[in-house]
């Protein structure tokens, strides 16, 4: 029952997708604000493998949690990259177990976070479907 973020070897393009996918649409406009105006200035497209493991553990982590609402951090000690995962309200859509999660990640001083929606598809892997909406 684990979702896989990434690919065994990182590249560019995989940190590219991985910002998009879990920074959403939904924080664009936060970053362009804030004075981001690509994925590239996001801090998830600085992680390295380790970071990037270290934050799929927590997400995987918190998809199966029990209780809703407590925070799961974590931080590469060899790395400016941190963050934290919160399993937030579980729902159903087409008969399928949903999970929204607030994820933030930190790297050095940027900061982003948002709220997304994962499903868990028949052969047990949790798919992320995009941002929430909902408010958090």
């Amino acid at each position: 029952m684990e979702i896989t973020l990434h690919d065994p070897k990182p590249n560019r393009r995989v940190h590219a997708f991985l910002a998009a996918t879990l920074l959403g649409m939904a924080s664009l406009s936060a970053h362009a604000a804030s004075g981001f105006t690509t994925f590239n200035d996001a801090p998830i497209a600085k992680f390295s493998k380790e970071d990037t493991a270290l934050m799929t553990a927590r997400v995987n982590e918190a998809l199966k949690a029990e209780k809703d609402g407590e925070t799961l951090e974590w931080k590469n000690e060899a790395s400016k990259a941190s963050g934290s995962v919160t399993p937030l309200a579980r729902f159903s859509a087409d008969g399928l177990a949903c999970r929204r999660l607030r994820i933030v990640n930190v790297y050095g001083e940027q900061k982003a976070q948002g709220v997304y929606r994962f499903c868990e598809k028949p052969a047990g892997k949790w798919k992320l479907v995009g941002p929430d909406k909902a408010p958090a």
